[in-house]
């Protein structure tokens, strides 16, 4: 049970529901397989797979959640051959050619009629809320995925405030700024990737990776004004990730500091193994998240902190 990849929101007012009062509201939406004639479905699983029954589970002073989704694979080059040979059919019967609305409506008629065969897929993403400290953390490498949990943690439970953390000072312009030699926060390591962007919507992205970053090299591409937009970083030999300027957390890895901790632990069940698992991971990035908004001076008046 350890998160790869986190994306940040903070809770804007306290979340009272306990894990069974989570698990309860989550029921209404539970996952269910994708009908014939859906192309995916999203809903609830248990976080402990076939361990339990329940849609959150509590430890530490988190809950886990958990959604499946399933999708149908029904590859665009099977519906676009599928309709070529339909409308070659048409033209070749008809004698005359298939304009684009027809065409429209062949390929409509192609997913409708492939939709029921085709093959299925699931992905499964993880969450966790720890309420004492405002915290919703979800385990996706991309803001869409993160959403879909959102989106749907907020449909089932009826309103949800939650939204990205906002800080006040720029991640960009502060990651740019240990680059080019100035003090980072006291426990933290540069580790040897970064991305570096120019500014504006076209500008070009030079991509780094196992140099060091205070080199001559890296120093020539701030000097045209590029900007840090991912970081590599080491966190008081605890943890190690890639930091970008959405806060968005990624390749995130414990150390062995951190994971020999589970070696005296002496779970004596694998439920009990889960459970300290979790419970220490959460402990780290309790410790960390906080950090991670203090390096860009803290967050912006307004937003709930613990």
């Amino acid at each position: 049970m350890w998160f790869k990849n986190l994306r940040l929101y903070r809770l804007n007012a306290p979340f009272t529901l306990s894990p069974e009062d989570l698990a309860e509201r989550l029921q209404d939406d539970a996952f269910r397989s994708c009908g014939s004639l859906e192309t995916s479905t999203l809903g609830w699983v248990p976080p402990l797979g076939r361990r339990s029954e329940n849609l959150a589970h509590g430890a530490a002073g988190a809950v886990l959640i958990c959604v499946r989704k399933e999708e149908r694979i029904l590859p665009n080059s099977v519906v676009t051959e599928e309709v070529a040979e339909k409308a070659a059919e048409i033209e070749e019967a008809e004698g005359r050619p298939v304009r684009r609305k027809e065409r429209q409506s062949l390929k409509e008629e192609v997913v409708q009629s492939l939709l029921p065969r085709a093959f299925t897929r699931s992905s499964y993403v993880f969450a966790y809320l720890v309420p004492k400290e405002n915290w919703l953390v979800v385990d996706a490498a991309s803001a869409k995925k993160a959403e879909e949990v959102v989106s749907l943690l907020r449909k089932s439970v009826g309103s949800l405030p939650a939204v990205p953390p906002r800080v006040q000072s720029s991640p960009s312009v502060v990651m740019t700024s240990w680059v080019s030699g100035e003090p980072v926060p006291t426990g933290v390591e540069l580790g040897d990737q970064c991305e570096l962007k120019e500014p504006g919507e076209q500008g070009g992205v030079v991509r780094v990776k196992g140099l060091n970053l205070l080199s001559e090299e890296v120093g020539a591409h701030l000097e045209t004004g590029k900007q840090v937009t991912k970081l590599a970083l080491q966190f008081e030999d605890r943890i190690s990730c890639v930091l970008d300027e959405e806060l968005a957390v990624k390749r995130l890895a414990f150390e062995d500091t951190v994971l020999e901790a589970l070696n005296d632990a002496n779970a004596p069940d694998e439920a009990a193994a889960f459970d300290a698992q979790f419970a220490l991971m959460t402990l780290e990035l309790g410790r960390f998240l906080p950090q991670v908004l203090e390096w860009f001076g803290g967050e912006e008046a307004g937003v709930s902190a613990a």
